[in-house]
């Protein structure tokens, strides 16, 4: 009745809350029936810019928040596995940093609640209370982002809404933190957007 057309869908986002809480919908519901979902998150404006209305956006990651806890709840099919998500963001956005930091983040409150004897296991009260758990994360590093790491350079994150510069960052830190947190719980990964565009 309801064939499974594929395994994986990757969508889109835009700036807009509507956009964005449809991304919630439609994430949802690819889950109910078993599909897995994509998603890169650059799109939405970082928590360092201005909204039209004067204040300052939460950021897409308290986006995937809401992301991650739709996936929890829906899980995959409607059994008790997990769905699979995976989400990224360019190396130029102004939340990158946060983004690279997040699961590490998360994964250090689930050891202290292990160390307080809550359940550690993959399903178990201590992953269950911390973020992130149901996707997997990735960089997307252009190739001039990589050889500014190598050379030590400076590296510029930049507005979502003008383009223009946002903020100087180490290129060579930011590759260490996104090393650190691959070693810490697996996350982030790196997608090498330059070459995949060469390709």
């Amino acid at each position: 009745k309801r064939p499974q057309c594929s395994a994986c869908f990757i969508n889109s986002v835009q700036d807009t809350m509507d956009s964005i809480l449809t991304l919630a919908r439609t994430e949802g519901m690819l889950f109910k029936y078993g599909s897995g979902t994509g998603t890169d998150l650059t799109p939405i404006r970082s928590s360092r810019e201005k909204l039209s209305g004067g204040g300052r956006p939460s950021g897409p990651m308290s986006f995937l928040k809401v992301y991650d806890q739709v996936a929890n709840v829906v899980k995959s099919g409607g059994k008790t596995r997990r769905a699979a998500k995976m989400n990224t963001i360019r190396d130029t956005h102004g939340d990158v940093e946060e983004f690279i930091t997040a699961k590490a983040k998360e994964e250090k409150k689930a050891w202290a609640l292990i160390e307080q004897g809550y359940d550690g296991s993959f399903n178990g009260e201590a992953y269950g209370s911390v973020m992130y758990q149901n996707e997997n994360l990735s960089v997307r590093v252009s190739d001039s982002f990589m050889q500014a790491a190598v050379d030590g350079k400076e590296w510029w994150t930049l507005s979502t809404v003008t383009g223009k510069p946002l903020e100087k960052k180490d290129a060579s830190r930011m590759l260490d933190q996104i090393a650190e947190g691959t070693w810490v719980c697996g996350d982030p990964g790196l997608q090498y957007d330059g070459a995949i565009q060469k390709w």
